[in-house]
């Protein structure tokens, strides 16, 4: 599908999200994740600002890309927002160390091809900041 630059700003913003997550987590075990608060708390936000990206995004995009589960990934941007003290952070190590991965696979082309594509507004690395 061919992306609007609007999707292809929100696409990227999602992708770099998500590899933040994956890069904040690192290598940690699941036990070692559970006692470090800050890569919880830097986790959890960058997952967030995932999500929130993700509801900026073009219903027929979405609607292109069945395979991603948008309803999951916006999903977690609420419980993240709206009951950070309720969160399971085995929940969201599972997330990030199953479901990013499946994520990344079907959003990463879509970054390369833009990479190959001059856009006409804003540099599609300057993201907005939420």
């Amino acid at each position: 599908m061919k992306t609007t630059e609007k999707d292809a700003l929100h696409i990227v913003a999602i992708v770099r999200a998500l590899h933040d997550a994956q890069r904040f987590l690192g290598g940690l075990s699941a036990e070692e994740f559970a006692e470090n608060d800050e890569k919880q708390n830097a986790v959890a936000m960058v997952i967030a600002r995932a999500g929130e990206h993700t509801r900026k995004l073009s219903k027929e995009f979405r609607e292109s890309e069945s395979g991603v589960p948008w309803r999951g990934v916006s999903g977690m941007r609420d419980w993240i927002a709206h009951d950070y003290d309720g969160l399971d952070f085995d929940c969201l190590y599972y997330a990030v160390t199953h479901e990013v991965p499946e994520v990344l696979a079907i959003l990463q082309p879509y970054v390369e091809q833009q990479a190959q594509v001059q856009l006409t507004g804003k540099d599609p690395f300057d993201v907005p900041r939420i």
